[in-house]
C-alpha cells in the first residue's frame, strides 16, 4: 500500500501507574479509517502508554504497506521529545524514545505533531477504554480435560496484550500450593503473545508473597520464554530466526505436517521459573513472558504453580 498513512496515536493510565491502555487510529489520506485499535497494555505510567501506541501504531503502519506517516499526539511531552526538542530524562522513557524513533526512521517520510486533545478524540476513547478494569473470567484448577482445535490455517504474527485477561480466583487456604491454568487463543500459525499479566494474576490468586513461580505449557509445539515486551519487532526477528533455522517445508519424516514445529518448541522450552517478591513476579523494565505459538491457530492451555 502506498502514500501517506495519518496516524493518531494516544496511552492512557489510571493511577498514574495505574491499569494502562493504548489507542490508534490509522487512517489514509482521504481520512478513511483503516484500522483502530484499543488495547490493555497492564500496569504502566501514562508516558510509558503515549510511547507504546506510538511504537504499536507505527509498527502497524509499517505491516500495512505504507512508506509515509504523518503521526498526531496530544502528548506535547512526546511528540518534543521525538523531535529533539526536549531531552528524555526518564530511563524508563530512553529506550521507548529510541525504539520509537528507529521505527520513524525505517519510513521514507515521517513526522510527529502535537495536536489538542480535542482533535484526538478517537485515539483518546480508545485508550481510556481499555484502560478501565474489566470483567474476567476466573482461574480455574488444574484437572479439566484439555481442549485443543485443530490447526485452521497458516501465518505469523505477534500479538500484544491479551483481550481477555483472567480474573484472580478466591483465596483459599492450602498447605500445598495450588495448580492454576488459564487458556490462551491463537490466531495464526506461528504466534507469540504476553501473557505476563495473567501469570501475575495467579501469582496474587495464590497469596505467595516470596516464592517461585513456574509457568508450564503442556503442549508439544508450543513454549513460552521471557524477552522484551517494549518493541514488537523483538519478537518477529526471533520468529524469523527461528523460521530461518527450521523451515516448514524440509524433508521431514514426522507426517503431520508439523514437525518444524515440534522443532522450534523443543528449542524454546514448555516451561521456566519466575522469582516472586512481595506478591509480584519479578522481572526486568522491559521483560514479560510470553506464550510461543508454532502450530496453530489452537485453544491452548497454561499451567502456573506458585510456591
Amino acid at each position: 500500500m502506498a502514500g501517506r498513512a495519518i496516524l493518531a496515536v494516544d496511552g492512557a493510565a489510571k493511577g498514574n501507574p495505574g491499569p494502562a491502555g493504548i489507542g490508534i487510529v490509522i487512517s489514509d489520506e482521504s481520512g478513511k479509517v483503516l484500522r483502530e485499535i484499543g488495547e490493555c497494555i497492564g500496569e504502566a505510567t501514562n508516558n510509558c502508554a503515549e510511547y507504546t501506541a506510538l511504537i504499536r501504531g507505527l509498527s502497524e503502519v509499517r505491516d500495512m504497506g505504507f512508506s509515509e506517516v504523518t503521526v498526531y499526539t496530544d502528548s506535547e511531552l512526546m511528540a518534543r521529545q521525538i523531535n529533539g526538542r526536549y531531552k528524555v530524562k526518564s530511563e524508563g522513557l530512553i529506550p521507548l524514545c529510541d525504539a520509537a524513533q528507529n521505527l520513524l526512521g525505517k519510513f521514507k517520510s515521517a513526522s510527529v505533531e502535537h495536536v489538542p486533545r480535542a482533535k484526538n478524540k478517537a485515539a483518546d476513547k480508545l485508550a481510556s477504554a481499555a484502560a478501565q478494569p474489566v470483567a474476567q473470567p476466573e482461574l480455574s484448577l488444574l484437572g479439566r480435560e484439555l481442549d485443543s482445535l485443530p490447526a485452521l490455517g497458516t501465518g505469523e504474527g505477534v500479538q500484544l496484550p491479551l483481550q481477555q485477561r483472567v480474573k484472580p480466583a478466591k483465596k483459599t487456604k492450602r498447605e500445598e500450593p495450588m495448580i492454576q491454568r488459564f487458556t490462551v487463543r491463537t490466531s495464526h500459525r506461528t504466534e507469540f503473545i504476553d501473557i505476563t499479566r495473567e501469570v501475575q494474576d495467579a501469582v496474587r490468586s495464590s497469596g505467595v508473597t516470596d516464592g517461585v513461580c513456574t509457568v508450564f505449557i503442556p503442549h508439544t509445539t508450543a513454549g513460552v520464554t521471557i524477552n522484551e515486551n517494549a518493541d514488537p519487532y523483538v519478537m518477529r526477528d526471533i520468529i524469523d530466526i527461528l523460521n530461518a533455522l527450521v523451515p516448514q517445508s524440509a524433508e521431514y519424516r514426522h507426517a503431520e505436517g508439523n514437525a518444524d514445529s515440534h522443532a522450534k518448541a523443543s528449542l524454546i522450552g514448555c516451561s521456566l521459573n519466575v522469582l516472586v517478591e512481595n506478591g509480584k513476579v519479578l522481572l526486568g523494565t522491559w521483560q514479560g513472558i510470553y506464550f510461543c505459538e508454532f502450530d496453530g491457530p489452537r485453544t491452548r492451555q497454561v499451567f502456573v504453580r506458585v510456591g
